[in-house]
Order: structure tokens, then sequence, then C-alpha cells
């Protein structure tokens, strides 16, 4: 797998809400992967979840539910349901790191800030899935 894992649950979070995050979820006892885009609405508010559910990786997106503050909520127009495996995986992950738990999981990034899209290239930026500058303005 390409990018790198984020090992601390405060990271982890910070990166998925930064605003144009794609992340991947694996289990560590079944070895599923499920990968996820987060963005946010333009007023940061509210954040839609989306599962990739095919091979392209920029367009194979589908609208899974919403985060409201670190709340998510299965979308009720979603065409996902809410038992799909990439939907209780998505549902038990996001209740495990908005605890401070990144255990029985893991979580990767695609090595591209989570808020900009830019290729990462300092280690310390890798390691936290955001860039020196949108440190400073990621929530």
């Amino acid at each position: 797998m390409s990018g790198a894992q984020i090992t601390d649950a405060t990271h982890a979070l910070r990166f998925a809400l930064a605003g144009n995050a794609r992340l991947t979820f694996v289990s560590g006892r079944t070895g599923a992967r499920f990968t996820y885009r987060i963005r946010a609405s333009k007023d940061g508010e509210v954040h839609f979840v989306s599962l990739l559910t095919g091979s392209d990786n920029d367009g194979d997106y589908e609208f899974l539910g919403t985060i409201r503050g670190t709340a998510y909520y299965h979308g009720r127009r979603s065409r996902i349901g809410a038992d799909a495996p990439g939907a209780k995986a998505f549902g038990w992950c996001w209740a495990q790191l908005t605890t401070g738990r990144i255990e029985g999981y893991e979580v990767w990034h695609e090595g591209r800030c989570g808020r900009c899209g830019r290729t990462l290239t300092v280690p310390e930026s890798i390691a936290l899935g955001i860039g020196p500058e949108c440190a400073g303005r990621a929530a």
C-alpha cells in the first residue's frame, strides 16, 4: 500500500477532518480495507463521507454519510446500505477514532495533504498527513 500509516488517533482525526482527506481503514483482524473520501462543506460545518466503490481512485466514490462535529450519521440518501461492510467498517472505525483509539485497525493516507491535496515530502508531514502550511490552518 502506498502512502503512510497514521498511528496516533489525534493526528488521524485531524487529518480526516482537514477538508479534503482520503484515508483507508484496514482491519487488523481480517485485513479487509475500505477507502473513504471526507470533504468539508464550504462553511466547514459538515463533512461529507464517500466510499470508494470501484477501481478509479479519483472518481468511483459513492456518498455514504455526513459528519457534524465528530458525530457520524449514515446518509438517508446513500445508495450504500447501513449494513454494507464498508458502511459498518466506517461507523466502527470512526467511533474508535473519535474516542482516541486506534486499536484493531490501521489508518492510512495516500501521501497527500488532507487539506490541499499536495504531495507530502517532509517526513513529519507524511506522518501527520498534513503539510506544514495547512497544519496551521486545519481545524
